[in-house]
């Protein structure tokens, strides 16, 4: 069943507002925070109500769950009884038919039911307006870009993330040199030392992020990073509505290998500014490091989307739900860049002609 929230006072739908950070209703505007509303998703629509008496025909017509293949599934949208068809990794959508936001919770139960999740912060309107700075300052923007067509496609999203906490035990030695250079006169002498180096820490981090989603990007999720978690609550799907959401597709123990390959960088970081002494750097010999296995959490984090596509090549803009952080590589205008050539060629001209004129009447004096 694609479910929904009902707003206690008409039963319109409720959807998040990231700007009020409040759940509002569409119809009687009345507005609710999540804590006000638990436990109010509803299943499905009673028997005698108009929407029950087309749901119920419609599962008599059908399953309420229905495989299409590999390529998605169908649910029915308990408010107007339209069939809803999401890929297999979807958990909040939209009907199709009357705009009613749907959470799929059959996607987000046990395995798939998340510890936390960090609530949109930017609205639309405010995701917007990012979007309008971030094409200002690509001076290479086509005069064509920012259009409704493009505006229309920006997509607020809650991506499925893994939050690893990790500790370690650091233990690296190698060799450190420096230099140091004396001029006397037309004399340098340089003296170089070499430096036996041991460094020992324990080093713990909390909620390291790695998307569990193989269709997005992972560089444009790290590209937008870090999330605020004195945001973060614990799930509450009533953050939601209003929005799409993937479920993931990677476990926690399928993005190990990125998780150590960055623990292994955070590690060189944490480590870099005690060789500074080393003017001719460090040359680690032996990593004896312990990376303990990570407590791991399950967590949806809000991402605004927009895919667009530029002279058949695809671009994309992403922007962080929460912090308004963003990222992503706007299309060159070959008209701009063509419409430039010829100016600075005639800014040239123009210069090469009074040089030579200089030039020309120095000689005639």
């Amino acid at each position: 069943m694609a479910d929904s929230i009902k707003c206690p006072n008409c039963s319109g739908n409720l959807v998040f507002d990231a700007d009020l950070q409040m759940m509002v209703c569409e119809y009687c505007m009345s507005r609710f925070t999540a804590e006000q509303l638990k436990n109010t998703i509803v299943p499905e629509a009673p028997k005698n109500s108009e929407a029950g008496k087309r749901i119920h025909k419609a599962h008599a017509e059908e399953k309420i769950k229905k495989k299409l293949g590999d390529q998605g599934v169908q649910f029915i949208c308990n408010a107007c009884g339209a069939t809803v068809v999401t890929d297999a990794n979807t958990s909040a959508t939209f009907c199709a038919f009357c705009g009613s936001p749907a959470i799929i919770s059959q996607r987000l139960t046990e395995e798939f039911s998340p510890d936390f999740i960090i609530p949109f912060k930017y609205g639309k309107e405010e995701a917007v307006k990012k979007f309008f700075t971030w094409c200002k300052g690509g001076r290479w923007t086509p005069f064509d870009f920012v259009s409704d067509k493009n505006i229309e496609k920006l997509t607020g999203l809650y991506v499925p993330f893994w939050l690893y906490d990790v500790e370690s035990d650091v233990d690296l030695a190698g060799e450190g040199v420096h230099e140091v250079s004396v001029s006397t006169g037309s004399t340098t002498t340089v003296t170089t030392s070499y430096y036996n180096v041991r460094r020992k820490s324990a080093i713990a981090w909390k909620h390291i992020p790695l998307d569990g989603s193989t269709r997005i990007d992972d560089r444009l999720m790290e590209a937008i990073e870090p999330f605020d978690y004195k945001a973060i609550k614990d799930f509450d799907p009533a953050y939601m509505q209003g929005f799409f959401a993937e479920r993931y597709d990677q476990t926690g123990d399928d993005l190990k290998g990125r998780l150590i390959q960055r623990v292994k960088e955070y590690i060189t970081d944490e480590m870099t500014p005690s060789f500074k002494k080393f003017n001719r750097g460090v040359k680690i010999s032996q990593d004896n490091s312990l990376i303990y296995e990570p407590k791991m959490f399950y967590a949806m984090m809000p991402v605004w989307f927009l895919h667009y596509t530029y002279h058949g090549k695809s671009y994309d803009f992403c922007m962080n739900g929460q912090t308004g952080e963003v990222t992503g590589i706007p299309p060159v205008s070959r008209l701009k860049r063509f419409v430039l050539f010829f100016v600075v060629l005639a800014i040239t001209a123009v210069i090469t002609r009074l040089i030579a004129g200089i030039i020309m009447g120095g000689f005639v004096g």
